[in-house]
């Protein structure tokens, strides 16, 4: 594997925290990728792929606890298996889109009503981030990785971006977009509430 031969460029905390993310989480990487391409060699480039990038970005593994681990390799992973699967796609000349769809297994359009407020200035009681995690839910996968790395995981729009090999602004677009649709659905839960 490539990124054996580039854990000797790493500092020593570095390559002990890569070499410790690759023991604990091969299986899980390898996983999430089998599920998307349903094919072990493809699976393997995606674990060697994904790895690079954890060492790429180790500024943000080093001191993360391992649930932010788990939810930044599951992005990596994902994203990393879809890119390939779009190549071997694009090689084999097939024109099969790959597609996200919500848990409902459907996409959705959504007008939005522009009242002026921000998702930020919505106060986060414990009701309230019950509601932004049921509606986090409803996002597409797209949205909800590059909320999770943002906001989540602290990453700039700059670092989700090449985490997701997207542009800066499509992350930017996507965040705008996420955004919009949870202050549509949560202020229109949070105001049926009140009228009852």
């Amino acid at each position: 594997m490539l990124f054996v031969f580039m854990l000797s460029a790493l500092a020593d905390d570095e390559r002990k925290c890569a070499e410790e993310i690759f023991v604990e989480y091969h299986k899980l990487i390898y996983e999430v990728s089998y599920r998307i391409l349903n094919r072990r060699q493809d699976a393997e480039d995606t674990l060697d792929e994904v790895m690079m990038s954890v060492m790429k970005n180790m500024d943000k593994f080093l001191h993360a606890g391992r649930n932010d681990i788990e939810a930044q390799l599951v992005i990596y992973s994902r994203n990393a298996a879809i890119n390939l699967y779009n190549k071997n796609k694009r090689r084999s000349k097939k024109e099969i889109p790959f597609t996200f769809m919500n848990e409902e297994n459907e996409f959705e359009d959504i007008e939005i009503a522009d009242d002026g407020e921000t998702l930020e200035e919505i106060t986060l009681s414990s009701e309230t981030v019950d509601l932004v995690r049921k509606h986090l839910k409803r996002l597409s996968l797209e949205q909800q990785d590059t909320i999770k790395l943002v906001y989540g995981l602290g990453y700039s729009n700059a670092e989700a971006a090449q985490v997701l090999h997207i542009s800066s602004n499509a992350a930017g677009l996507r965040l705008y977009k996420a955004k919009k649709k949870l202050l549509e659905w949560i202020g229109g839960e949070l105001n049926a509430r009140t009228e009852c």
